[in-house]
């Protein structure tokens, strides 16, 4: 069992629910901690948030004081003091143990190695990047052609965990602090600590950085804090997400307690993602590794939601005629998920006079092959498979980290390799020249070593793992690993025909058809082939952790509190569940979160199947670990 109260210790646990959402690194040391590191519930917007406090103050009976919180958008550290040393610094990891980073962690200026305070405890904080650092680290990463980070949050992430201390130093990273793990009670002997807000206090009395708070008797001064924080965020020299709101009392925190995943008496409140205007100043036609033709714009940069960025998909033609985009147009665009770039509308009042209209390519913009609509017309496709780009594209999708996960070879090294005529196709990855390799500009032997033992790696991946990399059409991960077990081996699912095909649930008549055309060409035949030889697995090996979920189907829908889609899916697979892609007779559950959508329309109209929440599906699959 999992103990909840913060002046507890944990014991570790095999359940599936926490083998995710974990920022462990493969080999790392890691730590367990000695209470729990908790992710929070989140309220996207003021209305959640209201409903939140309404329901903490009817559970105590009482108006509550809250404690608001700037909710640094940075990567959790937890810090164990003994006999006032710093004992280690460890990542949040995945919740129970964390990645040891204590030599790293001991070059981050302004926090106090040793503390006027003797009991065993942990201090717990976030790790960021400022915004003036963050801008000037990737100005230097494009200078010497390095990838940049996509925000400040990935480069805290990466940077405390570098080996290498010169490169670490010049990363600036900063720490600030907002709570307490584990601590002998009573906290403090000769000073009286009852609330949150007096623990931020001790905190910086102890010398740590501490959180921007606000103290807040009722709702609507909490209202007021967020909306004045939300409209002033971007003024403040580091990233904030949304404001954190703590019940201030820690005796009526302990009272209420925690669920499987966050505590009870707090909640995130999210921004609004920001939307800003800004200059298409060309639009590029990409080719894929299915050649599917999209078209990209490139923007005059501009700084949103934590990132600049220069470049956002437009999908397909359809698309560019929603938007009827032209060159030099003024759009506003948001990062959706304050991740992918997005265009909202252009500004017709802006547009010049002589803009012309956006045309789609009749021709392959690298091979100059006559381009083809999909059966239902809303892609473009390149049909030469020997197209340079779709080549490229296959032999990256080929070694991506979903894929066959070979760390090392990403886009801009396998083109490196291909026009140095070392690759010209996926068999090739299994018999490179490492000499070669070792003696290319920015590289050498290490590198190459390094690429040689991640190639060697992915020769054991699963059977789901090597269909997947395939890349054949409409066949994502989950299709490939429902296939990979259904079937289990690469000759059967060959043999396989049409109607065999669509008796499998979530596999309709396009993916049916697309898999059905993918092994009738000879050219896809010798690709299998080739990778027998090269000793990839074809026959799938089951990596069930239980069989909690077992012959049942899942599909998920909304916006998820604790885990993403992504994670959610991997966990239910990871107990014997199915993923489908629709709601249909097949399903037997559909997991719903916040903003649902259509789906759960759908569901409603199907009697025998059931609709659950995150938290029933997370007990349904812990029920017996």
């Amino acid at each position: 069992a999992l103990e909840k109260e913060p002046g507890s210790t944990i014991s570790e646990s095999s359940s599936p629910i926490q083998k995710v959402g974990s920022d462990l690194s493969q080999g790392a040391i890691v730590i367990p901690h000695k209470a729990r590191m908790y992710s929070l519930d989140n309220a996207y917007s003021l209305e959640e948030v209201s409903s939140f406090i309404m329901k903490l103050n009817q559970e105590t009976s009482q108006e509550n004081q809250y404690c608001a919180e700037l909710k640094i958008d940075g990567f959790g550290i937890n810090l164990l003091y003994e006999a006032g040393k710093l004992v280690y610094a460890t990542t949040r990891g995945d919740g129970i143990e964390g990645e040891d980073v204590t030599s790293n962690f001991l070059l981050i200026p302004d926090v106090p190695h040793s503390i006027d305070y003797h009991k065993t405890i942990e201090i717990r904080g976030e790790i960021y990047i400022p915004l003036e650092e963050f801008l000037a680290l990737n100005t230097l990463r494009r200078e010497i052609e390095a990838k940049p980070f996509a925000n400040p949050r990935n480069a805290a992430a990466g940077s405390i965990k570098l080996k290498d201390k010169a490169e670490f130093k010049l990363r600036h990273l900063k720490a600030i602090f907002y709570s307490l793990g584990f601590y002998e009670t009573p906290l403090v002997d000769e000073v009286e600590i009852h609330s949150q807000h007096q623990v931020l206090t001790w905190l910086n009395k102890l010398g740590f950085p501490t959180n921007q708070s606000a103290l807040c008797n009722n709702y609507s001064e909490v209202q007021d804090y967020c909306e004045k924080m939300e409209s002033t965020r971007y003024t403040l020299p580091f990233d904030i997400d949304g404001i954190v709101i703590k019940l201030n009392e820690l005796e009526l925190q302990k009272r209420l307690g925690w669920t499987a995943k966050s505590p009870k008496w707090a909640i995130a409140y999210k921004f609004k993602p920001e939307e800003k205007d800004t200059i298409v100043e060309s639009v590029d036609f990409q080719v894929g590794r299915t050649g599917a033709i999209t078209p990209v714009a490139n923007l005059n940069p501009v700084f949103i939601s934590g990132s600049t960025v220069s470049r956002a998909t437009l999908h397909n033609a359809d698309e560019i005629a929603r938007l009827d985009l032209r060159i030099g147009d003024t759009i506003r665009i948001v990062k959706s998920g304050e991740i992918i770039p997005k265009i909202l509308v252009v500004d017709l009042s802006k547009r010049k006079s002589d803009a012309l209209p956006l045309l789609f390519p009749t021709l392959c913009p690298v091979c100059n092959s006559t381009l083809e609509k999909d059966t239902e017309g809303s892609i473009t496709y390149c049909a030469n498979s020997a197209c340079p780009a779709q080549i490229l594209r296959k032999i990256d999708h080929f070694a991506s980290r979903d894929a066959m996960d070979i760390s090392g070879l990403g886009e801009s090294l396998v083109e490196r390799l291909v026009s140095n005529g070392l690759i010209s196709s996926i068999p090739d990855i299994y018999k490179l020249n490492y000499d070669a390799i070792a003696n290319m500009e920015r590289l050498g032997t290490k590198s190459a070593e390094n690429l040689k033992n991640a190639i060697e790696k992915s020769r054991n991946k699963n059977f789901d793992r090597v269909l997947f990399a395939l890349g054949i059409r409409h066949v994502g991960s989950i299709t490939a690993k429902n296939l990979a077990e259904h079937f289990e081996n690469i000759d059967a699912l060959m043999d396989a025909d049409t109607e065999t095909l669509l008796g499998i649930p979530d596999i309709g008549s396009i993916v049916a058809q697309s898999i059905r055309s993918f092994f009738s060409k000879e050219e896809n035949l010798k690709l299998i082939e080739a990778l027998k030889l090269s000793g990839l697995k074809f026959q799938y090996n089951s990596e069930r952790l239980s069989n909690t979920l077992a012959d049942l189907s899942f599909l998920v829908t909304g916006t998820l509190q604790t885990y993403s889609r992504k994670e959610i899916e991997t966990m239910i697979i990871s107990c014997g569940g199915k993923i489908l892609g629709s709601v249909n007779k097949h399903l037997n559950y559909l997991v719903v979160g916040e903003k649902p959508g259509s789906k759960l329309d759908k569901a409603k109209k199907i009697p025998s199947l059931k609709i659950i929440s995150e938290s029933e599906l997370l007990a349904m699959m812990d029920s017996t670990t």
